[in-house]
């Protein structure tokens, strides 16, 4: 089964024999490059080669006609708009994407998904220069969300008026956060080019923020993810307290808590909001041991990937996708006090 990956970015193109690549530093012109990947397989994500993708139908500024239409009138009735983290190459985002495609919709409940990836400058590379740059590469994509939403926002209008069950999330992993939270900022206010919240009423059911690389204040702080709760019909923070790389990396590096380790300090002051807040800390199951290990290896060994690694997590948030009821979840336990749900293994 191949898997459509719809797509825009700000990357640069770049010649190689491999046709229709983007490469880690920005676009020249600053300009937006629309298009299409076709994945033949997502059960081996390093496999990038032209045999397994197919990158076609690019276009300058805004997606083809013959894209819009595959987007509106074949895709499946619930979209999703992913925003990828630090590290990640081009043709590594559309494969994370196509793979989040189908986990989701091997999820219980199953949710089919039509999805676009955003694809900000990242250099695809695991040290602390390289996330130093990625931080100020995404910051510095800001404007190019801004234009993103000049196009996608009348998509989604489309895309919806076509039936009326439809349903759309946006995504944002890790330092995903931090490129939603530089574009929201870049995007909503009253400047010419830049939009009203009232702009986003009715088009984003659902709005995941996930293993957030950003300020632990950062919904309560001017701008940015401040608006996500203005924005979208709910916002689901999933975070985890044991997650090792915003800890060990992020946390050190920024001087400040990250979001997606606790979540907000003041989860309680947004118990009237469209907000819920999710802890993830003990949905890590352990792998079996092929021997007696004092300490077998979790399914996720960094606490930082659970979104697409752990199935309770997948399952809750196929539940939110489709709108259910948070309190009938499984597997969660709310803590009132405290104003957040506990996701635990399912027994």
């Amino acid at each position: 089964m191949s898997i459509p990956v719809y797509f825009a970015t700000n990357r640069n193109k770049i010649e190689s024999p491999v046709p229709n690549n983007f490469g880690t530093d920005f676009n020249v012109d600053g300009a937006l490059v629309f298009g299409r990947a076709v994945l033949k397989s997502v059960a081996d994500e390093s496999e990038l080669g032209n045999s397994n993708l197919s990158i076609d139908a690019l276009s300058p500024d805004d997606f083809s006609p013959t894209l819009r239409q595959a987007i509106v009138g074949q895709g499946a009735d619930h979209l999703l708009i992913y925003l990828h983290g630090f590290d990640y190459r081009f043709r590594e985002t559309v494969m994370r994407a196509g793979f989040l495609s189908d986990w989701y919709r091997r999820g219980k409940p199953s949710v089919a998904s039509t999805i676009i990836a955003f694809s900000w400058p990242s250099l695809g590379s695991l040290n602390l220069d390289a996330y130093r740059t990625d931080y100020r590469n995404a910051a510095a994509s800001a404007g190019a969300f801004r234009r993103f939403l000049t196009r996608l926002l009348p998509l989604l209008q489309e895309y919806r008026a076509a039936k009326a069950t439809r349903r759309v999330s946006l995504m944002a992993h890790s330092m995903g956060n931090h490129f939603l939270h530089a574009g929201l900022t870049a995007a909503i206010g009253t400047a010419p080019g830049q939009f009203a919240t009232a702009s986003f009423a009715g088009l984003i059911d659902q709005l995941f923020l996930v293993a957030s690389d950003e300020d632990a204040d950062a919904l309560s702080s001017p701008g940015g993810l401040r608006w996500t709760p203005d924005i979208a019909g709910h916002v689901a923070l999933y975070y985890n307290n044991q997650d090792i790389p915003l800890k060990t990396i992020s946390r050190p590096i920024h001087g400040v808590g990250r979001l997606g380790v606790d979540g907000p300090a003041d989860k309680p002051s947004f118990r009237t909001r469209n907000i819920s807040f999710i802890n993830c800390s003990a949905a890590n199951p352990e792998l079996k041991p092929r021997s007696r290990q004092a300490n077998p290896p979790r399914l996720d060994p960094q606490w930082h990937q659970y979104y697409r690694l752990v199935p309770e997590v997948r399952n809750d948030i196929c539940g939110v996708m489709l709108g259910r009821d948070g309190a009938g979840l499984p597997n969660r336990t709310y803590r009132r006090t405290e104003n957040f749900y506990r996701l635990d293994l399912a027994k």
